[in-house]
């Protein structure tokens, strides 16, 4: 797959997995990514603050310099499946027993997050996020006349102790753009196979 324009095999429609693993100071996790099924969204923001600097030497004053203070991102996704792990994080709960989510009584936790791309056109990536706080973004509806959803955003935290060279994120290109389907498809033949 050619990764410089121009191609029309860059023309992308995105799909893809995203799991998520509670940030527990190590990069990548030390538990395994959390396959939070099906995410009918999922945007990514870089962000900066700038300080802009002025001339007023003669006339109408003009921007000269542009310095950067800070720099980070933002995700914002939505949630298809309303299952047990998904509603905690939304809830920022406590999992009492096996049933009883107790609701805003965790309120620091911070959560790796990686996305898969499985696109139905263009080439895939594979982002990771070290460290991020996720909060929900909008309401949870209990009664509605669509299929509910959990919309949630991430603010993106450094992580600079453990990734110095890309404190942030990091983002992989494949070399194919059905890596995650060629791969399932594998899984479950050698799954098969082993049944047999």
């Amino acid at each position: 797959m050619p990764l410089t324009p121009t191609n029309t095999s860059l023309y992308t429609l995105g799909k893809g997995i995203v799991s998520i693993e509670i940030w527990n100071a190590e990069t990548p996790p030390s538990d395994p990514y959390v396959d939070v099924g099906n995410s009918s969204s999922f945007e990514v923001e870089v962000t900066e603050e700038v300080l802009d600097h002025f001339s007023s030497r003669s006339g109408a004053r003009t921007k000269d310099k542009t310095v950067i203070l800070e720099t980070g991102y933002t995700i914002n996704f939505e949630l298809d499946e309303i299952a047990m792990i998904n509603l905690q994080i939304y809830l920022k709960a406590t999992l009492s027993g096996t049933h009883v989510l107790l609701a805003n009584t965790v309120l620091d936790a911070e959560y790796a997050i990686k996305f898969v791309g499985d696109n139905a056109a263009g080439p895939n990536e594979t982002w990771v996020f070290w460290r991020a706080k996720i909060s929900p973004n909008g309401a949870f509806s209990l009664i509605a006349e669509e299929w509910s959803s959990l919309a949630f955003t991430a603010e993106g935290l450094s992580d600079v102790a453990n990734n110095p060279t890309s404190p942030y994120f990091t983002v992989t290109y494949s070399s194919s753009s059905s890596s995650c389907r060629s791969s399932s498809s594998s899984s479950n033949s050698s799954s098969s196979s082993s049944s047999a």
